[in-house]
């Protein structure tokens, strides 16, 4: 699994640490992998498939804003690093495999080892900073 875009500045190692950690979980076409408002506690990686990200407004109206995300993204990061629930919905478009690697064996392997925290945070960082640019766009094109 090619996990060099959610994650650029660990080591091939590192990024095997993460895929060898994981469990891996199956989802239908339709089904809901994160519930905007739920609190994740597993990191999460799109190992197959797709996924929309739809948010609900005035509550009732549905609305797609960003996506679709597919293999090798991270997903729950915020909600995972900040204790809060999830900011929107990510649903399955077809069938998928994601990769859930628990909070707690995460957490320990960052406190262990401060060289793999300093470049997971930074990487965390530089994906995160890339899905809020993508989704500024979406939401207030740059005119030509």
């Amino acid at each position: 699994m090619n996990l060099i875009g959610a994650f650029p500045k660990l080591t091939d190692e590192e990024r095997d640490w993460l895929v060898a950690n994981a469990e891996s979980l199956h989802y239908g076409s339709g089904d809901t992998i994160i519930a905007e408002g739920e609190v994740v506690d597993s990191l999460l990686l799109i190992k197959t498939g797709f996924l929309r990200i739809t948010r609900v407004y005035l509550d009732e109206i549905c609305a797609e804003f960003a996506g679709p995300l597919g293999p090798g993204e991270v997903i729950g990061e915020m909600s995972l690093m900040d204790r809060k629930g999830a900011s929107a919905n990510l649903i399955s478009d077809g069938t998928a495999e994601i990769l859930s690697i628990p909070k707690d064996v995460l957490f320990e392997k960052l406190k262990s080892d401060v060289s793999f925290a300093a470049r997971f945070y930074e990487s965390l960082f530089l994906d995160v900073t890339r899905k809020l640019r993508s989704t500024n766009q979406r939401v207030m094109p740059v005119p030509p």
